[in-house]
């Protein structure tokens, strides 16, 4: 019985600690690398800081990312 209670104690603190990793690393890589490509693509007017952009911004950052990846692999072969 304590072992089954601390079991799924120990699975939902698992799924907590991956939850938090993976909100971290999307918002602070891919929305700040989509974030910077925005600024850099449209030379600094969007996306606009009183707007909320945070999807747009979030795939701009797997676009964004996909193809650096691209280019470095293409390159580098």
């Amino acid at each position: 019985m304590i072992e089954d209670t601390l079991s799924a104690l120990g699975r939902v603190i698992v799924q907590l600690i991956k939850w938090i990793i993976i909100d971290a690393i999307i918002e602070g890589v891919v929305y700040g690398y989509g974030y910077l490509s925005l600024k850099l693509i449209t030379l600094g007017k969007y996306p606009k800081a009183n707007q909320h952009n945070d999807i747009l911004c979030i795939i701009s950052g797997v676009i964004s990312i996909a193809v650096t990846i691209s280019i470095i692999v293409l390159f580098s072969s």
